[in-house]
């Protein structure tokens, strides 16, 4: 071929490559399709052969400004194909300084159009892919820095909205909070069709089955395609927590995540197990330590934590040159209450004492019972 690159080309593209003359030195097989002739028809014919009579000058205008700095490399042609019939077309050329010659893309408008829906088509899966994966990123983003159920609830909730792109996001509120009446209907429904177990689980609910569930929730979201989600959750009575959300208007992203619904409830289910693990643990801590530093009997601190608050307030008077105090009071007689009246009555005096030391002082003293070091 002279030299000249070899041409290819995907559907509705048609391209040639032009000697300095206007003579067609190459072309790929979409070209030839187009216009109903075989290559070898084409090769070596000038390009005025192959479009409508009478815009020859006009095209032969067009390749010969694309030297000209800023002159456009588009111009709308029509072909012939081999039975004289106009194909419309869009010519896009530019010169080859090295052979002399030009190449040219010559997009179909159907073919054109096809390429630009397919490209659209590409865009909306890429950008439905981004949504989830950055949607799946910041669940694992929340899990880490949430330490309660409610929290991560919260946040799921905006995160919902504004990474997942739904609209609306409605999760069931936690016992004795008011919950909505087609909410109510809606758990009810997916009950009877799922059974009541804790298993995860999803359900699309097109806007034609809102009534199916009940008049609450059509009269609610009225044309508005949603998700039902579903996953254990120990917070609740029925040991499950239920979302509805309305899919996005975007097709390609609602379509997305109709898909990946399951895998979404999954990764909420698992988040939910980690926190409720977390939270009962925290709690046991909590307990074991309320215990090892509190009197099992008058429920004020121990004599291990007054020595530990008595050090900790010296070193901080040292420090700044400050002062504390220290009150110590015993109960009169307290031996006599034990032999007259007998340990349990002597056991609800001292309650009662540490009781009315706790009411009357600051929530910044601390008030407990010196006693043994095991008491």
């Amino acid at each position: 071929m002279n030299g000249h690159p070899r041409t290819h080309g995907g559907d509705g593209l048609l391209l040639q490559i032009l000697d300095g003359d206007g003579h067609i030195v190459d072309v790929n097989q979409g070209r030839a399709a187009a216009l109903s002739y075989p290559p070898e028809d084409i090769l070596g014919r000038h390009f005025c052969d192959f479009i409508e009579s009478g815009h020859c000058d006009t095209v032969s205008a067009f390749l010969h400004d694309l030297e000209d700095e800023g002159a456009s490399r588009f111009l709308p042609i029509v072909l012939r194909d081999k039975t004289r019939n106009p194909v419309s077309a869009l010519l896009i050329a530019q010169p080859l300084d090295a052979n002399g010659g030009y190449a040219c893309e010559i997009w179909t408008i159907d073919g054109m159009t096809q390429a630009m829906t397919r490209a659209r088509l590409r865009t909306e899966r890429n950008h439905a892919d981004d949504v989830l994966m950055r949607t799946f990123t910041a669940i694992t983003e929340l899990l880490a820095k949430s330490t309660r159920i409610s929290d991560f609830l919260r946040d799921l909730g905006l995160l919902m909205k504004a990474v997942s792109g739904f609209p609306r996001v409605i999760i069931e509120p936690p016992p004795k909070t008011a919950t909505p009446n087609w909410l109510i209907l809606l758990k009810d429904n997916l009950q009877r069709l799922h059974g009541p177990s804790k298993a995860t689980g999803t359900m699309i609910l097109d806007a034609a089955r809102h009534a199916e569930v009940s008049a609450d929730l059509a009269a609610e979201f009225g044309r508005d395609d949603g998700v039902a989600l579903w996953f254990p959750d120990e917070s609740m009575p029925t040991v499950r927590r239920h979302i509805f959300a309305v899919l996005p208007a975007d097709r390609t992203l609602a379509k997305a995540w109709r898909a990946a619904a399951p895998l979404f409830a999954r990764a909420i289910a698992n988040a939910l197990s980690y926190l409720t693990t977390w939270e009962r643990q925290a709690g046991m801590l909590s307990t074991v330590h309320v215990r090892s530093v509190t009197d099992p009997l008058t429920r004020v601190f121990n004599r291990y934590k007054l020595e530990e608050s008595l050090s900790s307030e010296e070193r901080r008077a040292r420090r700044y040159g400050s002062w504390f105090s220290v009150i110590m009071a015993d109960i009169d007689h307290f031996k006599r209450v034990n032999d007259t009246h007998g340990h349990p009555v002597g056991d609800r005096v001292l309650e009662e004492v540490a009781a009315r030391m706790q009411t009357s002082t600051r929530s910044t003293d601390v008030v407990g019972r010196w006693g043994a070091r095991n008491s």
